[in-house]
């Protein structure tokens, strides 16, 4: 009796009181699904974020082993061409030189980081390897194209930009994008997502939460 006075006070009849109702528990189940379903994607990008985390610091240790015992360019360049004079084993002695100057590369620009300056693009790299346009690009033939050269340019500023969101998570995005060598945080953003999948604001908060998680389990 006192429901109905009360709905008919507010203009409602009991039926739609009920549908009230009913719309209510709808947006609450909604809701708790959605918190569910972010909790469990929280936990992946995590997860998944960890092992990124461990990829690159692997890499950087490989990197540093082949930086170090790389043979310098001239022997390298040198030993290749006696060795494309026989021809038989021209295509697989070709296969070796394009890897073994592609793992040189990539261990000296990720050791000195020239691409922290953003007019560092293909002109740059075949100055900082050190070499002829012709050479580097019968070494790295998927680099002829100087968009696709960008875009490996681009995935090694953003696996840094990755290491420094590791060392410095409070950071903001913009002066991090900029000492990465990109213009800004946009450009930043889309090729952090290019390469790694997420982007950079979603990996630092995946990471203070990992931090967060690893102090509170000591």
């Amino acid at each position: 009796m006192i429901e109905t006075i009360t709905c008919f006070s507010y203009r409602y009849t009991l039926a739609d009181a009920n549908q009230i109702i009913v719309l209510l528990i709808l947006v609450v189940i909604v809701l708790i699904v959605m918190g569910c379903y972010s909790i469990r994607y929280n936990r992946i990008i995590s997860q998944r974020n960890e092992q990124l985390r461990r990829i690159l610091t692997a890499l950087d240790d490989y990197r540093a082993i082949v930086g170090d015992g790389a043979l310098p360019l001239d022997e390298q360049e040198a030993i290749l061409k006696y060795k494309l004079k026989k021809t038989k084993e021209a295509q697989s002695v070709k296969k070796d030189g394009e890897h073994n100057f592609f793992v040189m590369m990539d261990a000296r620009i990720n050791k000195e980081r020239p691409y922290t300056d953003p007019a560092f693009d293909q002109d740059a790299l075949i100055k900082f390897m050190g070499v002829s346009r012709e050479t580097f690009c019968n070494l790295v033939p998927r680099y002829k194209d100087p968009d696709r050269t960008l875009d490996y340019i681009n995935s090694l500023r953003a696996e840094y930009g990755a290491r420094l969101i590791i060392e410095h998570p409070h950071e903001e995005i913009e002066p991090l994008a900029k000492e990465c060598g990109f213009i800004g945080a946009d450009a930043f953003s889309s090729a952090f997502k290019f390469a790694l999948g997420v982007t950079p604001a979603e990996y630092r908060n995946s990471m203070l939460k990992l931090f967060k998680d690893e102090e509170n389990s000591k």
